[in-house]
């Protein structure tokens, strides 16, 4: 497993550490759901954007790997010269504009109701609720389980 794989699947899992914290929460009805999800749904949705961003480093297998991933294909550093930019960057990028990455990407507006964007998933109040985060972390683990065995494998 490559170093970016590694700190992907880390944030990953810190992303699922905070979602069951978030779930337990909810459950217990220590505090509304809307106070939950501002104290929740950022430190989530950055551990979520972050794996991602690892996991696009180790696909274009870019070394020495920067401080911070990228949290979009746009902003993926240029590959060297002579370097093809793998295949798969295209499904992410359609991922990106229409598809669940599109709505992790989406910036939520904290306490205002507004439209979905295309890609996001249904909540009640408009941003993503601790529903729509685990199925975003669900959505991303099965990518990178997907690729995993092709990163692996070179």
């Amino acid at each position: 497993m490559s170093s970016a794989s590694g700190l992907a699947n880390h944030s990953l899992y810190m992303a699922r550490l905070l979602l069951d914290a978030w779930s337990d929460q909810l459950s217990r009805e220590r505090a509304e759901g809307n106070i939950l999800e501002a104290a929740f749904g950022p430190a989530v949705r950055l551990h979520l954007l972050n794996a991602y961003g690892w996991f696009l480093l180790a696909v274009v297998r870019l070394t020495p790997l920067p401080k911070q991933p990228p949290h979009s294909t746009s902003n993926l550093p240029e590959l060297g010269q002579g370097i093809a930019e793998p295949s798969e960057i295209a499904e992410y990028r359609e991922l990106e504009r229409q598809g669940w990455l599109a709505g992790l990407q989406a910036v939520p507006e904290q306490g205002v109701e507004r439209p979905l964007p295309p890609g996001r998933l249904a909540s009640s109040s408009g941003r993503p609720q601790v529903e729509d985060y685990l199925a975003y972390a669900r959505e991303l683990e099965a990518l990178i389980n997907r690729m995993s065995t092709g990163l692996d494998e070179c």
